[in-house]
């Protein structure tokens, strides 16, 4: 007969397993970019962990390196054309210290010899490093600087750039905090075998003036493809155009002005052509070739959502392209052919679910010099984001093989976080929106852990196991809205609540709704002048569905957004009483105020249609889609986290809401406010005190039988405060305005290094198949993996 499984109990408390998830997510050391060398034989891997950021050197063709905890700030790896030497950019508070008029706070251009294990600084850069072009000849280098005070947008954590100490006061002037190209020489060698360069690196100003660089392609020479801008705000970046930059003058030629948004330039080897992604907001969108010579521009929509594209180094005929399939990644080919249908042909290399990621938190990769090897990171359901190699022809093209492996020590640190983890699980999920389109997205539950509420009773005697029981349902709701949930092996978005309320018991919804990438431009388009309506109801319609299909208890939802999703959040809470609790994180909740107080107002919400604040007309369409001025609903208990210091959605527009729904006294309310913290929070002890808030509210009004099991913690609840790192910590939330014009930036706030930052050299490695490290390069290594090589580290 039908014995009754007990409410959670103390070993079950669902807020202790978000704190566990979450503390685990923290602690987790993990790769952000994979450069291949120019021979195809090391991997350049970017880590990050807890206490920084650093690069270390993985064989192509040999055992898998365990993953070091990296200490420091260290980014955007490039090799040089000899597969010996790398640069890279380092910022240590020694180098802020150092009384240098010409080199206090300032990050520095460094290069690696990858066989000695020496290393030389070069010169220190007057700005943050967003991006590094080596010329194919190794004998040049342009930056891509943004100077300090200029500000990011929320895929770079809405925080400006600061080279030092925050200026008092902090002043404002139209046409300072631009986004610039520094051109240098790499001298070369004395010895004919030595490595370049030999000696410092003197960089000018290459311009171009009165212009914002968004993001860039050169290969060398005088020639420079680059999106640019008028506005040095982010705003600037909705309506920049594809230009040719001379780097002798820094004049500039317009080659292509889009209907939407420019990303991921290339250009061809010859030179006699550019190409560049065209989409929206943050941009996943169809390629883009721009002949140099008489200026024909050809767009194809053969192949959606690419986020990186490059000529084939083995048939520049042929553009490789990479990018969202759905929920998973897409490898792809295209070549312009006149005889093909449309006039291109195209050809899906590889598609799977699976997410393929670079610098820029979306699919990109790196090729050897001669095309045939590629390297990304790539991360799955129950597989941790790992640096993976694979040829690019043969029987075997594009069969992913690790070169990295976890860090065998976290999963000790994270007090079973990594097994509440390893239990979620990942389904994709579909329905039909009100008005048949058909909207996709993907489901997350644990099936062995007990739900927090509901009926709990099972048949242990029964031949078959009983169906699944209904359980309260998670909306969660990403950014953007053009980013969109993926496949990955801990989505992260929105405090990374998405896989922690799973483990906790819960069934979470992540949906895809129209604005969404991964589904093509028309799709992504779709929520132009429909903000907070179609796309509302696309969610809408998702509850229904799984609670019609008996998945989610009746009455028993929450909804949770970050961004452009906690707007959607906030607008469901209050026009609608489809949610017992919601939680707002970072939202623009007033778009008129918006307008005029945001890093990206007056570029965002034109792009979307939201409304223009220089017409009456163009006003009111802001307030009447503002949740601020929603109503509907009878009130929905609603949580407000956001970031003090968040310039994409600034603090205010979290001071509205509250203020808002506080007046209305319809339903609890509360606003907490973290310091230091911008448009993501990156603060571990930050992202825990959110993370639980979060988790603790939708227990309360959600799910209240389970209130009584989270009443007191453990010991272990609340780990050490790490010191504010804005800027070099694990970005763990899908980023939501437009995509960086480089990697992580350790420009703000970054961590210390000791005196042993200049560890002696390392015994030569000819072959630098077995990468060793020096004693300081970072704390002691976890014991030795019967599999693993130890990796090398950048000192």
């Amino acid at each position: 007969m039908p014995s009754p499984t007990p409410p959670p109990g103390p070993g079950l408390d669902p807020v202790a397993a978000v704190r566990r998830v979450r503390r685990a997510m923290s602690d987790l050391t993990a790769p952000l970019e994979a450069r291949i060398s120019p021979d195809g034989r090391q991997v350049a891997v970017t880590v990050t962990g807890p206490h920084g950021t650093g690069v270390v050197l993985a064989p192509a063709h040999g055992p898998a390196v365990a993953m070091p905890a990296v200490t420091g700030a260290r980014h955007t790896p490039r090799w040089l054309p000899d597969s010996r030497t790398l640069l890279l950019m380092r910022e240590t508070e020694e180098t802020r210290d150092a009384g240098e008029p010409d080199g206090a706070g300032l990050p520095v251009l460094t290069a690696w010899d990858t066989r000695t294990g020496v290393r030389r600084d070069l010169v220190s850069v007057p700005g943050a490093v967003e991006d590094m072009l080596v010329a194919d000849d190794g004998s040049e280098i342009l930056l891509l600087v943004a100077d300090d005070g200029a500000e990011r947008d929320g895929m770079n954590l809405g925080l400006p750039v600061r080279l030092g100490a925050a200026p008092d006061p902090e002043s404002h002037r139209p046409g300072t905090g631009r986004r610039r190209l520094l051109h240098g020489l790499l001298p070369p060698s004395e010895a004919p075998t030595g490595p370049r360069p030999a000696g410092p690196v003197a960089l000018r100003d290459a311009g171009p003036p009165e212009l914002t660089v968004w993001n860039t392609a050169w290969r060398g020479g005088r020639t420079v493809v680059a999106t640019v801008s008028e506005d040095p705000l982010p705003a600037g970046y909705y309506t920049a155009w594809l230009a040719r930059v001379d780097l002798t003058d820094g004049s500039t030629t317009v080659l292509h002005r889009p209907e939407g948004q420019l990303s991921a330039p290339a250009l061809a080897p010859d030179g006699r052509s550019a190409v560049v992604a065209e989409g929206i907001s943050i941009v996943a969108g169809r390629p883009v070739v721009v002949d140099l010579a008489d200026g024909t521009v050809t767009t194809t929509s053969a192949v959606e959502d690419v986020t990186w594209l490059l000529p084939d180094p083995r048939d520049p005929a042929r553009l490789l392209t990479a990018g969202w399939s759905g929920t998973g990644s897409r490898l792809a080919a295209v070549r312009l052919d006149r005889a093909a249908p449309g006039g291109v042909e195209a050809t899906v290399l590889r598609e799977e679910q699976a997410v393929l990621t670079g610098a820029g938190f979306r699919p990109a990769l790196t090729l050897s010099a001669d095309g045939r090897t590629a390297a990304t990171v790539r991360e799955a359901p129950g597989e941790p984001p790992q640096a993976v190699v694979a040829p690019t022809h043969g029987p075997h093209a594009w069969a992913w093989r690790p070169v990295t492996t976890p860090d065998p020590a976290a999963a000790r640190r994270a007090h079973g976080g990594h097994l509440d983890l390893a239990r979620v699980r990942t389904r994709p999920t579909a329905w039909t929106a009100s008005d048949g389109r058909t909207v996709h997205g993907l489901l997350l539950d644990a099936p062995a852990v007990p739900a927090p509420c509901g009926p709990h009773s099972e048949d242990r005697d029964a031949p078959t196991p009983p169906p699944p029981r209904p359980r309260p349902l998670a909306v969660v709701l990403h950014g953007g809205p053009s980013w969109q949930w993926s496949a990955a092996h801990a989505p992260a978005d929105v405090l990374g609540l998405g896989p922690a309320l799973a483990a906790a018991g819960w069934l979470v919804l992540l949906p895809n709704p129209r604005g969404s990438s991964g589904y093509g431009l028309d799709h992504a388009r779709a929520v132009v002048g429909d903000v907070g309506e179609g796309d509302l109801d696309d969610v809408l319609t998702g509850v229904a569905h799984l609670t019609a299909h008996g998945a989610a208890l009746p009455g028993r939802a929450a909804v949770l957004g970050h961004s452009y999703g906690g707007f959607l959040a906030a607008l469901a809470a209050a026009r609608t009483d489809a949610f017992r609790a919601a939680v707002v994180v970072s939202a623009p909740t007033d778009w008129l105020s918006f307008t005029h107080t945001s890093v990206i107002g007056g570029g965002y919400e034109r792009t979307y249609g939201i409304g223009d604040a220089a017409t009456a007309e163009g006003r009111t369409a802001l307030l009447a889609r503002s949740p601020v001025f929603a109503d509907g609903g009878t009130g929905t208990p609603t949580l407000v986290l956001h970031g003090e210091q968040d310039r994409v959605t600034p603090a205010g527009q979290a001071h509205e809401l509250y203020r808002t729904l506080a007046r209305r006294a319809t339903a609890p309310v509360e606003l907490h406010l973290y310091p230091g913290e911008g448009h993501e929070f990156t603060r571990p002890d930050h992202l825990l005190d959110a993370a639980t808030r979060a988790a603790a509210w939708l227990t309360r009004h959600v799910t209240p039988e389970a209130a009584r099991t989270s009443a007191t913690e453990g010991p272990d609840d609340h780990p050490p405060a790490a010191p504010p790192r804005p800027d070099a910590a694990t970005p763990t939330e899908g980023p939501d305005d437009h995509p960086p014009a480089g990697p992580p930036q350790p420009d703000a706030a970054t961590p210390t290094e000791g005196p042993d930052d200049h560890p002696p050299a390392a015994p030569p490695q000819p072959d630098a198949s077995t990468p060793t490290e020096g004693p300081d390069d970072h704390p002691p290594a976890a014991p030795p993996q019967p599999d693993a090589s130890t990796p090398k580290e950048a000192p």
